[in-house]
């Protein structure tokens, strides 16, 4: 993993104000479509107490974010934080901010006690699953069903 060396990379919580950012590098990495809507984000409260969100700049400019909450799952009920996205611009891949990214999560679940975390993504997302793993994550022992109504 290459580091950044002549380009200073900050990691912060994310807040509401950088929605529009986010949902536009999405796009940029998307090739023009956004995966994320706004009402993605806004349901992801950014900055909420249930939000562990982050963004990596470079500058002033977001090149980078991990969505990620808290959930609450089963009977009795269990905590924990669920990573739904993680994304660096292309320019700064393989330098380290996804795992900067991640380790922010890290850093922040174990402050509030929280001792599992679960990334989620799709099974041939490849470049994720090599990340995740790499950082220790292994595959988690919940089976996951879903059921697709004709609306």
């Amino acid at each position: 993993m290459n580091k950044i060396t002549n380009e200073r990379v900050t990691i912060r919580r994310m807040s509401r104000a950088d929605i529009d950012a986010v949902i536009e590098l999405d796009k940029i990495i998307g090739g023009g479509k956004s995966q994320i809507t706004y009402k993605d984000m806004v349901s992801l409260d950014p900055g909420g107490p249930l939000d562990f969100s982050f963004v990596a700049e470079v500058g002033n400019k977001v090149v980078g974010f991990v969505l990620a909450h808290i959930m609450y799952m089963g009977m009795p009920f269990s905590e924990f934080c669920v990573i739904h996205a993680i994304d660096i611009a292309e320019k700064y891949r393989g330098q380290g901010i996804g795992h900067l990214l991640v380790h922010e999560i890290m850093d922040r679940c174990r402050d509030e006690s929280i001792d599992i975390i679960r990334a989620i993504f799709r099974e041939k997302d490849e470049r994720l699953r090599n990340m995740v793993e790499n950082m220790g994550f292994r595959r988690s022992p919940v089976v996951n069903y879903d059921f697709t109504l004709d609306v």
